[in-house]
């Protein structure tokens, strides 16, 4: 019966024959690599037969110096994938020019061949890809291990999807062959759509500006309407960077909270300056993405509000900046997207509560409206009005 030759086998077991197996192909492809005393080792070869792949993702190779001092001291560990120079002018024609005769082209490994080199290495351990033979072979093995690795920068690994694109037709093949969701390649793609100042912000890693807030931001179509929710997240970490020990406390005043009824009470132009106020603030935490946030859910699970409405304002402030509302959908909580949006879902639902039950009640529970509106100053620009409501008649 076929396979049976496995039987009874453990996984363990399994995976060593699979491993001696490769290790005599790669063996057989390079007989100079056996050992003097004739035992097959991972092969050395030297530096001077190896050569950078030409169509490599990585731009810039950061890490090279701190990688060669621990090469001087340790060795190099981690063997270089490499193939033979005639395979890849087969595959990439285009490039057979930039490469010399005899070389091997390392596909997984070229900041290793950059360290080791800088260290003035004599030889460095490789992996022949003895099946890596057609250009969609080539092209799949380096995305995979730049990938696995994140040694790409965001553009650098989505111009890697969009040359695998071009080579396999759609991106659900991409995301297959990478063993990857479509979401996943989705998420990444929105970058296409980022304005030349959003993707310079991502480029040199300006305060505020993560991987995530740039994907979120690509779903922004309108050049000004993006423009304006980066400029949020920004305000939001140059306030948020800003130390606090040199600030002195305001005073708590009771009146920054209107009380029910009255000129500072509900419907009132103060209550409607209040409520505004407190909005924006809540918009500008959920671009930010930061906070206490178990503090804001301990507030949240205290504050009476109907499930209904909060979900809707929620909801409608997901929308507004861009999350989009489908991060509270139940249904999607374990979809593509990922914890990066269900913890922003998360985070808009607690302000919501908070929010509905601070407008309802006018902030009569005054012990529930101070600790979500301290919450509020501390993580956001809000302000409450300083004015004193005016003596009831």
């Amino acid at each position: 019966m076929a396979g049976a030759q496995n039987d009874g086998l453990s996984l363990a077991e399994r995976r060593r024959r699979l491993a001696d197996k490769r290790a005599r192909e790669e063996a057989a492809a390079n007989p100079q690599a056996a050992s003097a005393d004739g035992v097959n080792a991972t092969p050395e070869f030297p530096l001077a037969s190896l050569v950078h792949n030409p169509r490599n993702a990585r731009q810039n190779m950061e890490g090279v110096d701190g990688l060669a001092d621990t090469y001087e001291a340790t060795g190099v560990l981690q063997p270089c994938l490499v193939i033979p120079v005639e395979t890849f002018r087969a595959a990439f024609p285009e490039n057979a020019a930039d490469l010399p005769d005899g070389a091997y082209v390392v596909i997984g490994g070229n900041r290793r061949l950059a360290a080791a080199q800088k260290a003035e290495l004599a030889t460095l351990p490789v992996h022949v890809g003895v099946k890596l033979k057609t250009r969609e072979d080539i092209l799949v093995a380096a995305a995979t291990e730049n990938i696995a690795r994140e040694e790409l920068k965001p553009f650098e690994e989505l111009a890697t999807i969009e040359e695998l694109k071009a080579e396999l037709g759609t991106y659900d093949a991409v995301a297959k062959k990478l063993g990857k969701t479509a979401g996943w390649v989705s998420q990444r793609r929105r970058l296409h759509n980022l304005e030349p100042e959003v993707r310079q912000a991502l480029e040199t890693r300006a305060p505020g500006m993560t991987i995530e807030l740039a994907r979120d931001l690509g779903k922004i179509k309108d050049r000004e309407e993006q423009l304006k929710a980066w400029r949020v997240a920004e305000r939001a970490a140059d306030r948020s960077a800003t130390p606090s020990a040199g600030k002195q406390p305001k005073a708590k005043k009771a009146s920054k909270v209107p009380a029910q009824g009255g000129p500072g009470g509900v419907g009132s132009p103060l209550e409607d300056a209040e409520v505004k106020a407190r909005r924006e603030a809540c918009l500008l935490a959920i671009v930010a993405g930061t906070g206490d946030l178990a503090r804001l859910f301990v507030i949240a699970a205290q504050a009476p509000a109907d499930a209904d409405e909060a979900v809707a304002l929620a909801g409608q402030w997901l929308t507004e900046t861009s999350v989009g509302s489908s991060a509270l959908d139940l249904a999607t909580l374990s979809g593509d997207e990922g914890t990066d949006r269900q913890k922003l879902g998360a985070l808009a639902l607690a302000l919501a509560r908070c929010e509905l039950h601070m407008t309802r009640s006018g902030g009569a529970d005054s012990t529930h409206a101070r600790a979500y509106a301290d919450w509020l100053e501390t993580h956001t620009d809000y302000q409450p009005t300083d004015a004193e409501p005016a003596p009831a008649a």
